[in-house]
């Protein structure tokens, strides 16, 4: 029943995601996805992949310059298997301007801003008014995604498109395993959910509460990082 059901979930969004792009084309739009490429992010980027409209995707990497060794290896890994474009995007302050009057870096003194600066900013530059974007967020992931509709339009006039809202960490999972896929080198080693490598640690128990974003930055009541919260 369970393998059923994902078949299903499986087609219904391959034929979303053809069709809505199809359309955002001929609509004139250009059409970006953005990845942390995690191991969550591989069922939607293999799904693209598949897709007879697939080069009609430019899928975007926010490289903030903290991520994880091993991020950037899984990237370039993901992207030579699935034949995907990916454009690097980044902020235009180098790591010199980042500093604050303490000589720490954001990450340290103001995780925010540090969001702010190092992935919001920088994907808000590339990403104009009535392009379209779509994300993997799903609604299993935090309460602020679990708001979120399949279709919005940001207040910048920016589609966003959320093709895997109704998908659970379950599906992914056994997705990757019914097609033989790759998952982030880190996730073996106890790391859920990976982002910034100043702001992530291994999950445990005490992340219950915070479900799949367990792990993200300790010592706050931060669950995103302001990217889908807009």
């Amino acid at each position: 029943m369970h393998a059923r059901r994902l078949n299903e979930l499986i087609a219904d969004t391959a034929e979303s995601l053809e069709r809505k792009v199809e359309r955002f084309v001929r609509e004139g739009r250009k059409v970006h996805l953005s990845s942390s490429f995690q191991t969550q992010s591989v069922p939607l980027l293999h799904l693209m992949s598949t897709l007879s409209n697939a080069n009609l995707v430019q899928v975007i990497l926010i490289d903030t310059g903290f991520l994880f060794p091993e991020t950037y290896l899984f990237a370039q890994q993901l992207k030579n298997r699935f034949g995907l474009r990916v454009r690097e995007v980044r902020s235009n302050r180098d790591y010199s301007e980042q500093l604050g009057t303490d000589h720490r870096f954001k990450f340290a003194s103001d995780i925010e801003a540090c969001c702010k600066l190092n992935k919001v900013d920088p994907i808000e530059q590339f990403i104009e008014t009535g392009d379209v974007w779509i994300s993997g967020i799903r609604a299993d992931q935090s309460k602020v995604r679990a708001q979120k509709e399949t279709i919005e339009t940001d207040d910048r006039g920016v589609i966003r498109y959320h093709p895997m809202l109704e998908w659970s960490g379950r599906d992914v999972h056994r997705y990757i395993a019914q097609h033989g896929l790759p998952k982030h080198p880190l996730e073996p080693l106890g790391y859920k959910s990976i982002g910034c490598l100043p702001c992530t640690r291994k999950w445990s128990a005490l992340d219950l509460e915070d479900g799949q974003r367990g792990g993200r930055w300790e010592g706050s009541q931060k669950t995103e990082c302001g990217l889908h919260t807009s």
